[in-house]
């Protein structure tokens, strides 16, 4: 008999990330339920947590296999989207497996997949996704592109509020936060475009802190990078991006941090940047909602009614910015950051999950 009622699989802090925080937070939810869960963790051996039940290293072979293996001892699947290769080593493993099964969509990286005119990709693609009983889009654009798939699609939002999450910033975080206003960005990888362009928009970022910096002398930059830089070029990259900021003094008001959360530094930000060329549901936006920090972001995709979007043009964020720190802070509850838990629950009640029906 199964003696889990929910298997995740997916990626665990740490790093922590949008996608990550999302994994644990619902981990948790779903025993606070009253139903059990486990964790196959994307990465390797980075959790000492007693909810992963397995690691993926990342690679799709062992996405086939293990999720293969650990199926037998669970109710429903729930596969959270990271590669194209991972999604078809999941959708072989849980093919008639008697299980129901769920897959959260996160962002866009399907889409070239699903709109390629290479023979067989899109194809397999939508056999891959119809593989699951349900999919869950985290925000309209994505469920947009999976219309055309042949399963139902859920909308609901990546965030989920962190109840009684002990995290706290580091010292030398926490240090560089109490010294001035701050402005603070986050990526999960230094990844970039076909042009070269970060697609978290840090190159955005820098030029309107530096644009604001002189306006505002109190005004700091601090930059949150999940993944440390692993390789030359991405160090290098890092490098270019604040030298590209001249002033010396300016630059010095600038901290990058890696492998840090982010949400503790909410208590200590100013304005909140999401300069992202793309996005899904950022789960950051809500989080700095819920903690009542300004937000400016890109306007790639809809956005909460809370955040200001401006274009791609840094002095459109430099004004927006500027404009944002004038602001008095808000108290009152964000519109944008419902508890989408219970949506996720009912999915999990309908493929026969209830509470107390775990066995050992």
């Amino acid at each position: 008999m199964a003696d889990l009622d929910v298997l995740l699989v997916g990626p665990y802090p740490p790093p922590y990330g949008g996608i990550s925080a999302h994994v644990q937070r619902l981990a948790r939810s779903i025993q606070a339920a009253g139903l059990s869960a486990g964790v196959l963790n994307h990465f390797q051996g980075q959790a000492a947590d007693r909810m992963v039940i397995g690691e993926l290293h990342r690679n799709a072979w062992r996405y086939w296999w293990a999720v293969r293996q650990a199926r037998a001892r669970a109710r429903v699947v729930h596969y959270h989207h990271s590669r194209w290769s991972t999604l078809l080593a999941t959708a072989l493993a849980v093919r008639r497996g008697g299980n129901g099964t769920v897959a959260t969509i996160h962002g866009r990286e399907l889409d070239p997949f699903l709109r390629t005119r290479v023979p067989g990709v899109a194809p397999v693609t939508r056999a891959a996704l119809r593989s699951f009983d349900v999919l869950v889009a985290v925000s309209v654009e994505i469920e947009s592109s999976l219309r055309d798939v042949g399963r139902p699609v859920k909308v609901i939002p990546a965030y989920l509020p962190a109840h009684d999450e002990q995290v706290r910033a580091s010292p030398r975080a926490a240090a560089f936060l109490r010294r001035g206003i701050n402005l603070v960005v986050a990526a999960y990888r230094l990844t970039t475009d076909d042009r070269g362009r970060t697609i978290y928009g840090l190159e955005t970022a820098l030029g309107a802190f530096a644009s604001a910096a002189p306006v505002r002398p109190e005004l700091q930059l601090a930059v949150f990078l999940a993944n440390e830089p692993s390789s030359h070029h991405e160090r290098e990259l890092l490098h270019n991006l604040i030298a590209a900021v001249h002033d010396e003094h300016i630059r010095s008001r600038i901290a990058v941090f890696c492998g840090e959360p982010l949400t503790p530094a909410f208590a200590l930000t100013a304005v909140y940047l999401r300069p992202t060329l793309t996005d899904g549901d950022a789960v950051s936006i809500r989080e700095a909602i819920a903690a009542g920090v300004p937000v400016v972001a890109s306007d790639v995709v809809r956005r909460p009614r809370e955040v200001v979007t401006v274009g791609a043009d840094v002095s459109e964020w430099c004004g927006a910015i500027l404009e944002a720190l004038e602001r008095p802070p808000s108290n009152l509850p964000a519109a944008g950051v419902a508890d989408p838990t219970s949506e996720l629950m009912d999915i999990y009640a309908a493929l026969g999950c209830a509470a107390g029906a775990t066995g050992g």
